[in-house]
């Protein structure tokens, strides 16, 4: 299969989880104020949601650009990695309906959890298929995936501690912020493999 494939593949699964995570809000149940501060928790989870997923766009699109070809690993790594994000419609829902109870905000962290997880396998899958240099040499500091998992990590714990746990799903945006600027030792990788083979 061909990367673009592949890559037009992904895009469009990513477009429908924003699509339908936005549906999970609905309309104002009335014409007054009230109705409208009823749906701001869903609101403020989806933009959470969103800010979650746009990121894990841009930086799957950068590193589907350093990807020569795509064989069966990657393949399934990468399915894993939209498996886990198609949830993301489900949890918000259940976390802005439940106006952000310890169990739906546990889950929505888990699951952000398993999805930064499942990026870094697909990651580290790409590099080795490759056995490119400077794709390895790219991703050697792996402190940006460190600090995420650790901070996701941090986000989950603390949805065991009553009223503490409403800090969590903030705590997620936190976590992927160096991610907000699309991995750019990705496109330095990209355009230094203009003057080599490595990515071809």
């Amino acid at each position: 299969m061909t990367k673009g494939r592949l890559e037009a593949f992904s895009d469009g699964v990513i477009a429908i989880i924003i699509t339908i995570t936005i549906l999970e809000i609905g309309l104002p149940d009335g014409n007054d104020m009230r109705a409208l501060i009823a749906i701001l928790p869903l609101v403020a989870c989806y933009l959470i949601s969103f800010i979650m997923v746009g990121t894990n766009w841009a930086n799957h699109h950068h590193l589907l650009q350093v990807a020569g070809s795509v064989d069966g690993k990657i393949l399934w790594a990468n399915l894993l990695y939209l498996f886990v994000l198609s949830f993301q419609p489900v949890a918000t829902g259940w976390v802005g309906k439940s106006l952000f109870a310890m169990l739906p905000v546990r889950v929505y962290c888990l699951l952000n959890l398993a999805g930064t997880l499942s990026y870094i396998l697909l990651q580290k899958l790409i590099i080795s298929a490759h056995d490119c240099e400077i794709l390895k040499v790219a991703v050697s500091e792996s402190r940006k995936e460190m600090w995420t998992i650790c901070v996701e990590i941090l986000a989950l714990l603390l949805t065991f501690i009553p009223r503490v746990h409403y800090i969590s799903c903030p705590l997620l945006v936190v976590a992927v912020s160096p991610w907000i600027i699309p991995d750019l030792r990705m496109k330095r990788v990209f355009e230094d493999s203009q003057n080599t083979d490595c990515l071809k």
